[in-house]
């Protein structure tokens, strides 16, 4: 069982597959200017997380301060990239 729970990153994995879905149906239902201007104002939070959590947290924390930005930032542009294929490959039948 503890290998399924992966020693503590389960969390910081789930966080970045809600992201990843909930960038997808966002793309789906918004245009492509908000979706775009919503991941850009999303991946601004996630740079200024990570420079927080070098900056001013440090160590340990911040290093898992750290790791969730990141992961939020790759849901982020992964559910964006997804959301607009999927998109446009629906529009064209």
């Amino acid at each position: 069982m503890d290998v399924l729970m992966l020693d503590g990153w389960t969390p910081i994995l789930l966080c970045g597959i809600l992201f990843v879905f909930m960038m997808f149906f966002i793309a789906r239902k918004v245009s492509r200017n908000v979706l775009l201007l919503t991941s850009a104002i999303l991946s601004l939070i996630c740079f200024g997380l990570l420079l927080f959590s070098i900056i001013v947290v440090g160590g340990w924390e911040g290093m898992g301060l750290g790791f969730f930005a990141i992961t939020i930032f790759i849901g982020v542009w992964l559910g964006t990239v997804f959301g607009l294929v999927f998109r446009n490959s629906n529009s064209g039948h």
